[in-house]
């Protein structure tokens, strides 16, 4: 096998390119010192330490390039917190500061654009302030912003539950000073149909889950015997 040193040399023999160019002569220049300093040709360690230098120079740079790369094409998905946790981690392992300009532009992109314009729109952020937001203050907001979407999300699905057990479909009109649910009234109806069984309930009804029709059919019978 080969002296250490002639390892070096050949595996540098092979390298070519305007990009290794540069750092060959380098480690020209290191072999020469180590050799005024006496270390042997024989000495292991200068094939070691090349081996590392190596890998710091082209190895782990090529691993920052894929997960910059990787990081610029990250899109949100529905777990806020997995976003977060991918983005934080592609950016240590690309090595840019979270704070910096280019990474809060990214981040931008990154998320939902609804989220995105939510956070622009929020009377806490102010795009003519001095200091620009720190990615901390980005993510904080994010959350509050996707908090109040998620809840109006619920509020929504919940309303829209309710008519859907009274077989009630709100419609807009031309007229929202009357609720803009159509001329059925449709909201109107629900009300007093939600009243009349809680009246029941504080007269001692029993409690029972029924078909909604049965349930206004039960109303309809009640308010023809009044």
């Amino acid at each position: 096998m080969k002296k250490p040193l002639s390892r070096v040399v050949t595996l540098l023999s092979y390298m070519d390119g305007d990009k290794v160019d540069a750092w060959k002569e380098e480690q020209m220049h290191i072999l020469e010192k180590a050799a005024n300093d006496g270390v042997l040709e024989t000495d292991e360690d200068l094939w070691k330490d090349f081996i590392e230098r190596f890998r710091n120079a082209f190895t782990n740079q090529n691993q920052k390039e894929e997960s910059y790369q990787k990081l610029c094409k990250l899109k949100q998905e529905d777990s806020l917190d997995n976003f977060f946790a991918k983005f934080k981690q592609l950016a240590f392992e690309a090595g840019i500061p979270l704070d910096d300009k280019g990474t809060i532009e990214t981040l931008k992109h990154a998320m939902n654009k609804g989220l995105t314009s939510a956070i622009i729109n929020s009377p806490n952020f102010d795009p003519t302030a001095d200091v620009p937001w720190t990615f901390k203050q980005w993510e904080e907001q994010a959350r509050q912003s996707h908090l109040k979407w998620k809840v109006a999300a619920e509020f929504t699905q919940r309303r829209q539950g309710l008519f859907q057990a009274f077989k009630l479909a709100p419609r807009q009109t031309n007229n929202p000073g009357q609720g803009g649910f159509g001329r059925n009234n449709n909201w109107r109806n629900c009300q007093e149909l939600t009243t009349l069984w809680v009246a029941r309930l504080d007269d001692g009804a029993e409690l029972k889950v029924t078909d909604p029709k049965e349930q206004q059919r039960d109303v309809d019978k009640e308010e023809a015997e009044d």
